[in-house]
């Protein structure tokens, strides 16, 4: 099956993406944290998922099912954390449109983020506001 990519203009509020699965396992998490440059970050946690990786892996998700134009900024994001999981867990990534606006020449997406463990435990909620040019 070959997965489908929605655009910005066919995007409507209150639309859900597909949900997506990670296992957060070591080397998951390894190239989390070679791509932010941060192999210090891990000491705190231990045994545990830094939960910013886990922001960055439902973002990933969400992502990957949305084609948008050059140009398009990741202009902030607004997260709450609920729970350390740790490093082997599994997590389920749900995201959809709360908002689309488009204002002059400016367009703007806001998508709603929530992150679920393996007994369906809200880990983590959030926004992330995408600007695009038009």
């Amino acid at each position: 099956m070959q997965d489908k990519t929605i655009s910005y203009e066919e995007l409507v509020p209150g639309y859900e993406f597909p949900p997506a699965s990670y296992e957060l396992s070591d080397s998951l998490i390894s190239k989390y944290l070679k791509a932010v440059d941060s192999s210090e970050e891990i000491k705190g946690f231990g045994e545990f998922v830094p939960p910013l990786a886990i922001a960055a892996y439902a973002l990933a998700a969400t992502a990957g099912s949305l084609s948008l134009p050059p140009g398009a900024i990741h202009a902030s994001q607004e997260l709450e954390f609920f729970k350390l999981l740790p490093i082997g867990a599994t997590i389920d990534c749900h995201a959809k449109v709360a908002r689309k606006l488009t204002r002059g020449k400016l367009c703007m997406l806001i998508l709603e983020l929530n992150v679920f463990d393996q007994s369906k435990e809200r880990v983590q909620s959030g926004k992330a506001t995408i600007l695009l040019p038009t």
